[in-house]
Formats: C-alpha cells, sequence, structure tokens
C-alpha cells in the first residue's frame, strides 16, 4: 500500500526540528573526518578523507533532497529520519577506523541509509514521476553498494580502489540525475516540484554546521596546548579566517541562491548546482580546520607540503565552489574570486618556507580581502534570463 507521506506538489515546506536534530549526528561525522586527516597529513589519508567525505555528504544531501518531498509531520516520515540518524550515526562512528577494523560497519551504516531511504521514497512517491526516479536511484545506489562490499571484503590499497570506484559511481549517477539505459532520466530539474525555501535552509545549515567544525577544532587545539601569545595569535588569525568564510557564504553567494530559486523552473536547477558547490565546500572546510589546528598548535613550525596544500588548497577549493555556483546562477563571475584563486597560489609558494602562523595569515588575508567588495557591493552585471544560462531544466549553464 502507498505510503501517505508526501508532500502535495505545490506545497511549500519549512524545516522541521526533527530534521535540525538530524542534523546533529553530522557534526560528529565532519569532526570525525578532520581528526582523522590530523592524525597523519599525508597523501594517503588525504585520499581516504576524501573518499568518507563524499559518501558522507552524499549520505546527507540525499536525506535533505528526499525529505523536501515529503510532509514531516506523517508519523512515517519520522520514523524514517529516526531510522537514518541512527544509521547515521553508526557510519560515523566508524570513519576514523574504516580503512581498518571497522570497515563493515560504516559500509553498513552508509548502505541503511541509501537503499532504506531510496527504497521508502519508492512507496512514499508511487503514482508520480518521483517514485520511478526513485527507482533508478536504488538501482545506483545498488550498484555503488557492490564495490562498497567488496572494498570491506578487501584490505589496504585494494579497499581504497574500491572505495574510490564506489564513491566515483555514486557521483555519475549525481551528475547524470540517475540516468539508466531503457529508462533514461525519469524527471527533468525544471519540473521536480521542489520547495526552494526548504532546500535553501537545509543547505544553510549544513554550511553553517562544517563551518562550526572549524571553530570547534580550533578551540580544541588551543586549549590541548600551554597558553602561548603565538598560539593565541593564530587562534585570532584562524577565527578571522572562519568569519570570512561565513561572510563570503551569506553576503551575496546565498543571496544569488535565493534570487536564482524565486521562480518554481530554476529551483531544481540551482538546488543541483547548490548540491555540488556544498560538497566542495565541505571539503574546503574540512582542509582548513585541519590547517589551522596545526598552526594553532604549532605555530612556529616550519610549514610542510601537507599544511601548505590545505592551508592554501582548501580555501581555494571554496573559492572555485561559489565561484562555479555564481556562474552557473548569474552567468558572471564576480572579479574577487579569480583574483583570490591567483592570490592563493602566489601566497602558497610565497609562505612555502616560512612558518605555519604565516600560511593561515596569509590565507586569511585572501579571504577577508575577498570579502570586502562582498559588503560593499561589487559592481557586476544584472543576471542574465534564464533561458540564456541553462535552458530549459538543463544542468550546465551555456556559455
Amino acid at each position: 500500500m502507498r505510503i501517505a507521506a508526501s508532500r502535495a506538489p505545490g506545497a511549500q515546506r519549512v524545516v522541521a526540528p526533527l530534521e535540525l536534530f538530524f542534523d546533529l549526528v553530522y557534526v560528529f561525522a565532519i569532526g570525525q573526518l578532520a581528526h582523522h586527516l590530523v592524525e597523519h597529513v599525508d597523501l594517503r589519508t588525504g585520499a581516504e578523507t576524501v573518499i568518507l567525505a563524499l559518501a558522507v555528504v552524499h549520505a546527507w544531501y540525499m536525506t535533505a533532497w528526499g525529505a523536501n518531498w515529503l510532509d514531516p509531520d506523517r508519523l512515517a516520515v519520522r520514523l524514517l529520519l529516526i531510522g537514518l540518524m541512527f544509521a547515521s550515526l553508526l557510519m560515523s562512528v566508524a570513519i576514523g577506523d574504516a580503512f581498518e577494523e571497522r570497515a563493515w560497519l560504516f559500509v553498513v551504516g552508509y548502505l541503511l541509509i541509501q537503499v532504506g531511504r531510496s527504497a521508502f521514497l519508492i512507496v512514499a512517491l508511487r503514482g508520480r514521476a518521483l517514485g520511478e526516479h526513485f527507482v533508478n536511484v536504488l538501482v545506483w545506489e545498488l550498484l555503488a553498494g557492490l564495490w562498497w562490499v567488496g572494498g570491506a571484503i578487501a584490505e589496504g590499497d585494494a579497499r581504497l580502489v574500491l572505495w574510490g570506484l564506489a564513491v566515483a559511481i555514486t557521483y555519475a549517477g549525481v551528475s547524470t540525475v540517475h540516468w539508466l539505459p531503457g529508462r533514461g532520466r525519469r524527471i527533468d530539474l525544471a519540473n521536480a516540484e521542489i520547495a526552494s525555501e526548504h532546500l535553501i535552509e537545509r543547505f544553510r545549515l549544513f554550511f553553517i554546521i562544517a563551518l562550526g567544525e572549524t571553530v570547534l577544532t580550533m578551540g580544541s587545539a588551543f586549549t590541548a596546548a600551554p597558553f602561548d601569545l603565538e598560539r593565541l595569535l593564530a587562534l585570532a588569525i584562524g577565527f578571522a579566517g572562519t568569519v570570512a568564510l561565513w561572510w563570503c557564504y551569506f553576503e551575496r553567494a546565498e543571496a544569488i541562491a535565493v534570487e536564482a530559486a524565486e521562480t518554481t523552473e530554476r529551483a531544481g536547477t540551482i538546488g543541483w548546482w547548490g548540491t555540488l558547490t556544498l560538497t566542495l565546500i565541505v571539503l574546503a572546510l574540512i582542509a582548513i580546520a585541519v590547517g589551522d589546528e596545526m598552526a594553532i598548535a604549532h605555530p612556529g613550525d616550519d610549514a610542510t607540503l601537507g599544511f601548505t596544500v590545505l592551508t592554501f588548497g582548501g580555501p581555494a577549493l571554496f573559492v572555485l565552489a561559489q565561484a562555479m555556483f555564481m556562474r552557473a546562477a548569474r552567468g558572471h563571475v564576480p572579479r574577487s574570486r579569480p583574483l583570490a584563486l591567483a592570490a592563493l597560489a602566489i601566497l602558497a609558494i610565497a609562505t612555502a618556507p616560512l612558518t605555519l602562523i604565516a600560511g593561515i595569515a596569509a590565507a586569511t588575508a585572501v579571504l577577508v580581502a575577498m570579502a570586502i567588495p562582498d559588503t560593499v557591493g561589487e559592481r557586476e552585471p544584472a543576471a542574465m534570463p534564464s533561458a540564456a544560462r541553462s535552458g530549459d531544466g538543463d544542468l550546465h549553464p551555456r556559455p
């Protein structure tokens, strides 16, 4: 029998308290990802962290999208979110040892989220195009699940490769809107019945969760070491960088998202680009948090290659993600974004022979400088007509 849990087509939706409760697990998950990386700042651990982070963020945003089409006041929906929350907790507690003895715990938690949510949505949305879409989603999740299970069975480098392939399959499904041979796409993003206010609010809150991890990481690093004026200065610099990230997100980028998603036809496409942007931003914030923690713990140490990549690569990824979104939403990238990317590249080279505190100071200066034109109102051309930007439901903006 069809579960009477879906939101009525065209009905708007607010973020339910249970969704905020659900997000608490992902506060813990992002913290686990940062701690996993800071233990060993090397190429191997970096690759592990990227794979696990992409899986975690995918689990979150697919739940946010799925819940967008559901009625949060229904008992069945509440039970679904509680079940997904526990599965997310299982996945999160395994992050630190996912490439060692807790591989199965991570995989079981992750697959319970992906398969359970997809199966629920197939039933809850049966008879609508969205229900058929989640049949496609389930097929993609089961296909990726084979590689997740294979990686849990394997060990060492084989696990890294198999899980990397699982993530690649997962994001290939997302990028094609879960197209399948013989079935094609079952929905068009221009007519996906998105409640845009709900989705924008969910993205906003998840960004704050990820940004909050930088604050927690900085505070933990400062309290774990003896008081020192140089450490205090590093803490102040890291905090200034965190504020600049918040400023750059809310002062301009989110306003562009709200404006672009005001029309129903654009809401699905903007949501798709927002999902990609948020994924990259979470990776960026994890890198920034680890770089700040290293600098606060050992401000006078010489910079290492790993520290430089995190401290400058994290902000660069954040800037690149914003530039991609602005290009998709408005057909234009503010001058401050490419200038910031160039400055980060130059300063990464210039500060390589210097100390850790010099590195985070340089990266923070770029972020603060980028926030200034957002505040005073950098001039930019008017938004292009939606038809010229992306066509009728296309995923990619036209040149």
